[in-house]
């Protein structure tokens, strides 16, 4: 498990972390979200040893990373794809990694292949596309084959494909057991993926917990009907106990009702709903999230 206690980490007069607590359950896919500048590589870095926090800690299983006795085998970790040497060829970057790392070279051709790289795997690196090196980093973050897999906007520069491939990936890791932290500003290529949430802006903690639970607190439910009655319609809402938030000609943005509800209410007033949508997801609810940290 990962686990931020109390952790505030400034530079200077920069507050970039500012007293975070959380954890991450193991055995999930937790999604680290936020807008650029948020404090999401800071805290990773953080967890990962490579900046020191100002007051708190962030631990791994109970104790900082550096007294792991062989960290690369407790946690993986891609924060950059500029990690390799662009003369040395990918196979020879990987066994280095896992030279380092003091697990055997030989395994490096099957990381390559796990990673889709096998036939570039004698190519120098300064020729890779982005989306290549995204894959080699995640080559090298494994050679320790760790518990903990930590992964920062790992999706930049992969195509559709590599996006679809990666994701499997990820799942496949959390069905063995593994635990996986992927922090990204892009919602959208988190929202199937995830199962748990951590939400920072402007350096503070504003959400961690399961993504329903998340859902619920920041974007609670709304139906968006399309009527021939508007106002009759609205009238009756209200008077169920419901709440109007919008209309616009005949369609309606509702909430405080179930999509049930709102069709009896319909029915037992004579209306005919031409149609019904359930609004709730996760972008919205980051959106609203995210929203009300920037106007404070």
């Amino acid at each position: 498990m990962l686990e931020a206690e109390s952790l505030t980490k400034r530079f200077g007069a920069v507050v970039a972390v500012s007293d975070a607590s959380f954890a991450i359950r193991p055995g999930a896919i937790t999604g680290f979200l936020g807008p650029n500048g948020a404090g999401k590589s800071t805290m990773l870095r953080l967890f990962l040893g490579l900046v020191h926090p100002t007051s708190g800690s962030a631990l791994i299983d109970g104790r900082p990373i550096h007294e792991w006795p062989a960290p690369s085998r407790k946690v993986g970790a891609v924060l950059d794809t500029q990690c390799v040497h662009p003369s040395r060829r990918a196979i020879d970057s990987v066994r280095w990694a896992a030279w380092l790392a003091g697990v055997p070279t030989s395994q490096a051709e099957t990381l390559l292949d796990r990673v889709g790289l096998g036939a570039v795997a004698g190519q120098r690196t300064g020729k890779f596309s982005v989306g290549m090196r995204q894959r080699l980093a995640l080559a090298i973050a494994l050679v320790g084959d760790p518990e903990i897999v930590v992964l920062d906007e790992p999706m930049n520069g992969l195509d559709p494909e590599g996006i679809a491939w990666l994701k499997d990936l990820l799942r496949r890791f959390r069905d063995q057991g593994r635990t996986v932290l992927i922090s990204s500003h892009l919602l959208a290529e988190l929202e199937d993926l995830v199962d748990d949430l951590v939400v920072i802006a402007r350096g503070e903690i504003i959400g961690s917990g399961s993504a329903t639970a998340f859902i619920d607190r920041f974007q609670p439910q709304t139906i968006s009907v399309l009527s021939d009655k508007p106002q009759p319609l609205g009238a009756a809402v209200i008077e169920a106990g419901g709440e109007v938030i919008e209309t616009q000609g005949q369609r309606m943005e509702i909430s405080g009702l179930t999509s049930i509800q709102l069709g009896e209410i319909a029915r037992d007033a004579g209306i005919v709903l031409l149609g019904l949508t359930e609004e709730r997801s996760l972008k919205k609810a980051f959106s609203e999230a995210t929203a009300k940290m920037t106007d404070l």
